[in-house]
């Protein structure tokens, strides 16, 4: 209101002062000034990036349906594993998305390895995606956050969340806390074959807290699992770096291979054959409470 009645102020003084030829210059002014601000603006926000639009978004899904942002993208869900009836179910605008499974494979569209979760495309590198949610982690799929894209090769970097890997040692430990602890993969693929699946780096290893501690995610609570994604031209065309990060702790670092092209980011879970049985009845909902995109500097430091 103060803002108003200074420019009110201003207004009446140049027309006392130079007439209504001197309010219209003004105004015109206020005009071009504003278009110029605008254009400013826009380009801040869509710099020159070869790998598309710069992303700042936080998606907090507080208004029930589909998301509607950001600009240039879109979202989609896929429901293999329990059917749903739109996006209000996913959504309903309380705050959550609400990825919800159940352990009959009687529901499942896909026999092999069905998938549930949502997704928004397409976000390239120089970003930072971060996914806040709690019940990720659960046996018998994967839990996870991941990029992917697919031509005549694919571009993928993953973070999945599950109680017990089956590839990695002790098979069969303890999962729930105190003492025991959740397991995590972190790949990447760049421009890497649909048969063969090279090349690839991946990662098995259990899920450590700031001390070194492996810890668990059955626990009730929500946690921040966040992609730095970072590509450097030259070389093979795969050089740069991921950071992966649970709850601001670095879990893991790769340079090679890198992904370079736009791609689908994608919450929620998958059945696969390392992921172990489901072996509990009902439902199991992972609540999203929040997906943070934040454009970061390309520049890649390659150790």
């Amino acid at each position: 209101m103060r803002y108003k009645n200074e420019l009110d102020l201003m207004v009446y003084s140049k027309f006392r002062m130079n007439g209504i030829f001197s309010v219209f210059r003004y105004y015109i002014g206020l005009l071009i000034l504003g278009l110029l601000l605008q254009c400013s603006d826009s380009q801040t926000t869509n710099s020159d990036n070869s790998y598309g639009p710069d992303i700042i978004y936080l998606e907090d899904f507080n208004n029930p349906g589909k998301p509607s942002g950001p600009p240039e993208t879109y979202w989609y869900y896929v429901d293999d594993m329990l059917p749903v009836t739109g996006w209000n179910d996913i959504v309903p605008g309380d705050g959550h998305a609400h990825i919800t499974i159940d352990a009959n494979p009687g529901n499942d569209t896909d026999p092999t390895f069905p998938f549930q979760f949502i997704a928004l495309g397409l976000i390239g590198p120089g970003h930072r995606l971060e996914m806040r949610a709690k019940g990720a982690a659960i046996s018998g799929v994967g839990g996870f956050i991941f990029t992917y894209w697919e031509d005549d090769t694919f571009d993928e970097i993953d973070i999945e969340i599950v109680p017990d890997d089956a590839a990695t040692t002790p098979d069969g430990h303890l999962t729930e806390s105190p003492d025991g602890w959740t397991d995590a993969r972190f790949n990447t693929w760049s421009n890497s074959d649909l048969k063969n699946y090279q090349p690839e780096k991946s990662y098995k290893k259990p899920i450590v807290d700031a001390d070194g501690n492996k810890i668990s995610h059955i626990d009730d609570k929500f946690h921040i699992y966040t992609i730095e994604w970072k590509h450097s031209e030259g070389g093979d065309g795969r050089n740069g770096l991921v950071n992966f990060f649970i709850d601001s702790v670095l879990q893991q670092t790769i340079t090679w291979p890198v992904p370079d092209s736009p791609s689908e980011v994608i919450l929620g879970f998958r059945q696969m054959s390392w992921t172990g049985s489901l072996d509990w009845s009902g439902t199991h909902t992972m609540l999203i409470d929040w997906l943070h995109i934040e454009r970061i500097n390309n520049d890649a430091i390659v150790q």
